[in-house]
């Protein structure tokens, strides 16, 4: 029994050594990375936005949740589809009073937008429909989408002039 405990002793001492001397490596190549590389600042912009623009939610091909944010036209007069991107799902956030939604996209970043457009019709009549794709920065995205921010506040008494006449 002594010479078996003798043995064990020696192999957990060795074990422990190995370990050790993993801890050390790792950690010291861990300090080189961090000296080596600077720490990179990462900015976000926040993109605040209705609830009807949030469209369904789906599973894409690599079996994440998505969610369609839609991009209202700014145009009232612009009477075509309105632009999509779209987001996972766990990254759309409803604001703390359950009236607005919002998403964080990083600064630099570039988004797709889709748009339905017509490019023909088919021999039985019904129009045939293709995707148009533009590449955004997230900074003038931001823009498009928070657009409503910027149209005129006007009350519904002082348009109701307008209106009868």
């Amino acid at each position: 029994m002594g010479k078996e405990t003798g043995m064990k002793e020696t192999v957990d001492n060795v074990l422990d050594d190995i370990a050790a001397k993993r801890a050390a490596a790792s950690e010291k190549a861990g300090q080189e990375n961090r000296e080596t590389s600077p720490k990179k600042e990462f900015k976000e912009i926040t993109m605040k936005f209705g609830k009807g623009c949030v469209g369904e939610e789906f599973q894409g091909k690599d079996g994440n949740k998505y969610k369609e944010i839609l991009v209202p036209n700014p145009d009232k007069n612009d009477h075509r589809p309105w632009q999509t991107f779209v987001v996972k799902a766990n990254h759309v956030h409803e604001d703390k009073f359950g009236k607005g939604m919002w998403i964080k996209l990083p600064a630099e970043g570039h988004t797709t937008l889709r748009r339905p457009v017509v490019v023909g019709e088919k021999p039985d009549g019904k129009k045939e429909w293709g995707t148009e794709k533009n590449s955004i920065a997230n900074a003038d995205l931001k823009k498009m989408v928070e657009a409503y921010k910027e149209r005129p506040r006007e009350s519904v008494k002082g348009r109701l002039a307008e209106k009868k006449a």
